[in-house]
């Protein structure tokens, strides 16, 4: 089986959530939340750290079993099934969706005249042939990204600098909405329960223990980086710029300056984020790859790969008529959605915990 090891999760968790995040999502948490937005991003991880601990609590109870395969001896099989497929079906759109997103980004910002398949289908055969490695190759190339992608958001930070309204500082002390936080931490701890990939990946870690340590770490160092660019994009824009602006991280990157013969690095940096967000697209795909293989009862995944991968690019162009949909989902019903998949688990974790009470209460007497 593929080994994985933790310093590895730690460094993949950290690129899994900043992003999409920071990509696409920074505009409408600055939105909701505005200089709460910070506040918010710590709640967020106070959420993930609790939710990982009784993700990683039922993953224990069975370390070298996959989920696909254990979860019928807690639920019946005519539950489980159901939930599999649930989780395969959501998995594979997860990853369209993000797919869309990316898509949009690149027509709207670097290649108008280019239909949206044409980009999907590019990054579609990327990310099937990534996945085809399984996930200890993609762990080592998360692993070697994670070092480029932190030093060129630093090398962005620090030339930025410059360009901030230091004076807005005192808002993030004195402007608080209740609401704003409610709203703001809402939206955002569906995106840290992300997390619930462990349950899928948890066989293939090495040294199972420090799991948890791994992911407080993580969420740390998440919480920590993508802080900086949140706080940064309020310094400079201020909040009602930023929640208005479609990409507002790549309006920040434009605004670096380095000599005359370099009037921007935002094709650099971007092509550096991108690959963050295929690694994440492919992480997701992959688990649902696995799922299904493992439902069907094969040995190898790869045969799938290629198919499923035609199945997400065709889902990504035409799950909505334009990126306005997409906000819209992601605004309305996106996170009550991630609520109900995530909160799967802590079903299966509680049934499990009453069997075995009660195998103990039955050997006991």
């Amino acid at each position: 089986m593929e080994q994985v090891s933790q310093n590895q999760l730690l460094l993949l968790f950290i690129l899994f959530t900043f992003s999409t995040l920071i990509g696409f999502g920074a505009n409408h948490l600055i939105y909701t939340s505005q200089y709460d937005s910070f506040l918010v991003l710590c709640i967020s991880g106070l959420a993930e750290v609790i939710f990982a601990f009784f993700v990683i609590k039922l993953a224990k109870r069975r370390p070298n079993k996959f989920f696909a395969h254990y979860g019928k001896d807690i639920l019946p099989t005519w539950i489980h099934i159901p939930v599999m497929v649930l989780y395969f079906v959501s998995f594979l759109q997860i990853s369209a969706l993000i797919l869309r997103e990316y898509e949009d980004f690149i027509v709207q910002t670097y290649l108008p005249r280019t239909p949206n398949w044409a980009v999907g289908v590019m990054f579609g055969i990327v990310v099937a042939v990534t996945a085809r490695l399984g996930f200890e190759n993609l762990f080592r190339i998360a692993q070697g990204l994670f070092y480029l992608c932190i030093l060129a958001n630093i090398g962005n930070l620090a030339l930025i600098g410059k360009e901030l309204q230091w004076n807005r500082l005192m808002a993030f002390i004195t402007n608080h909405s209740g609401h704003g936080i409610y709203a703001g931490s809402y939206f955002l701890i569906p995106i840290f329960g992300e997390v619930l990939v462990l349950l899928f990946i948890f066989p293939y870690l090495t040294q199972k223990h420090k799991t948890m340590k791994s992911i407080i770490w993580g969420t740390i160092f998440s919480v920590l980086f993508i802080g900086i660019n949140i706080v940064w994009l309020l310094l400079l824009f201020g909040p009602n710029l930023t929640s208005h602006l479609t990409y507002p991280m790549l309006e920040m990157i434009r605004y670096v300056r380095i000599a005359d013969f370099i009037q921007n690095l935002d094709h650099l940096l971007i092509s550096i984020w991108a690959t963050t967000v295929f690694i994440k697209i492919t992480v997701v795909f992959t688990i649902a790859v696995q799922i299904l293989t493992q439902l069907l009862g094969l040995k190898d995944h790869r045969p799938l790969t290629f198919s499923l991968a035609a199945v997400m690019v065709a889902l990504s162009v035409n799950m909505a008529s334009g990126s306005v949909d997409i906000t819209n989902f992601y605004t309305q019903s996106w996170a009550t959605f991630s609520y109900c998949l995530e909160a799967i688990p802590l079903l299966y974790l509680v049934v499990d915990t009453i069997k075995q009470a009660a195998k103990k209460k039955e050997h006991g007497r």
